[in-house]
């Protein structure tokens, strides 16, 4: 059976996924989850994830969800991309905790306010809402930017799914205005990413080219 993406394409946690899949090699199939239609609501979604979320991951019987959780899967069917050794393996969940738990809420105050209140018809966007965004990323962006100071990737001198996970909401940095113009570091990692591949045939994918 092929492996089965259920995703939002335009949305950062989709396009971490997808993202993932194309740098690992990873053959699969995308099912379109239209959020604009409440497709996440229909009860077939409910069944593969209960939380009523994309993306969720389907292989064999096997439904996954949470992003981070379905980059680790798909990394364990590559050897290279997930160490067998536990501290450079804990190293990247490390990481991806870090993100599911601080930087993708605060990138995703941004992604709301700019990006899906206008999308979907939901109001203007809220200064309060930005402002907490902005103490968000001060508290947030130095720990990123000083690891980044200090080698190529997060975890080191190599590309992680680490790297992968967390330079997704970059995706739609053009229209969420992340405050992130101080942090050198992280603006030469960004343009690192963004030159892979993978990363452009999957921004090209999000936007239906």
């Amino acid at each position: 059976m092929t492996l089965k993406l259920h995703v939002f394409p335009p949305s950062p946690r989709a396009f971490k996924v997808l993202f993932a899949a194309r740098q690992l090699g990873i053959d699969h199939e995308l099912c379109f989850v239209d959020l604009g239609n409440r497709d996440q609501h229909a009860p077939g979604f409910a069944a593969l994830n209960p939380n009523r979320r994309m993306p969720v991951l389907e292989e064999d019987g096997f439904y996954l969800w949470e992003s981070n959780a379905i980059v680790e899967y798909l990394a364990s069917k590559k050897e290279q991309w997930l160490p067998r050794d536990t501290r450079a393996r804990l190293a990247i969940t490390k990481w991806l905790y870090w993100e599911s738990n601080h930087w993708d809420p605060a990138c995703a105050i941004f992604v709301f306010e700019r990006l899906v209140k206008s999308l979907f018809g939901l109001g203007e966007t809220s200064a309060s809402e930005i402002a907490r965004g902005e103490a968000a990323f001060a508290r947030l962006g130095p720990v990123l930017n000083g690891e980044l100071e200090q080698h190529r990737y997060v975890t080191g001198d190599a590309l992680t799914i680490a790297d992968l996970a967390l330079a997704s909401p970059f995706c739609v940095a053009a229209q969420a205005g992340y405050p992130l113009d101080e942090y050198r570091a992280i603006q030469r990692w960004r343009a690192d990413l963004e030159s892979l591949p993978a990363w452009k045939e999957t921004v090209a994918l999000q936007q239906g080219r």
